[in-house]
């Protein structure tokens, strides 16, 4: 594999485990407590059925031979292009599955919680910069005050040093 497909398949692997983790904190049915739990007595309920098959399994395709087959092709240009556009996709979801998965078990909050929280917080921080704009406006006219007074004090002091120096 190219070292630039391995890359991007990274980078999609990472940018989709951040979007899945956040779109799970936010999301979250529960704590990641809950989740934990629940999640434990799934993989208990698996691993007993999986003592006590009901049925049979179904046959597992061959991708071995399947790509095997591939190789002998040489399909090169387009099928390239296209199994590396399938890679880095594959990557985005694996991501985005793995930083889901990792955000349910570990969120701290419900999402409805952690929702209201980013709600109630983007509300305070919209009223403090509102006070913080409004604080820095008074300060600015205040500053262009006194400056606006020391630029007409160095004009009196230099009409007068003019007007002597006419006068003498």
């Amino acid at each position: 594999m190219a070292y630039r497909t391995v890359t991007a398949y990274k980078m999609a692997l990472l940018a989709g485990a951040v979007l899945g983790g956040t779109l799970s904190l936010l999301y979250a049915p529960h704590p990641g407590t809950e989740n934990r739990e629940w999640f434990k007595g799934m993989t208990a309920r698996v691993q007993q059925a999986r003592r006590h098959p009901a049925r049979e399994a179904a046959p597992v395709d061959d991708d071995y031979g399947h790509a095997r087959k591939l190789d002998a092709l040489h399909i090169r240009s387009v099928k390239e292009g296209q199994m590396q556009n399938r890679l880095v996709t594959m990557g985005f979801v694996t991501g985005a599955l793995i930083g889901a998965a990792v955000g349910l078990l570990y969120a701290p909050k419900a999402g409805k919680e952690t929702r209201e929280f980013l709600k109630t917080t983007a509300v305070h921080t919209k009223e403090e910069a509102y006070v913080l704009a409004e604080h820095a406006k008074q300060v600015a006219i205040e500053k262009a005050r006194q400056a606006k007074a020391a630029a007409e004090a160095a004009a009196a002091v230099a009409a007068r040093k003019a007007s002597d120096e006419v006068q003498s």
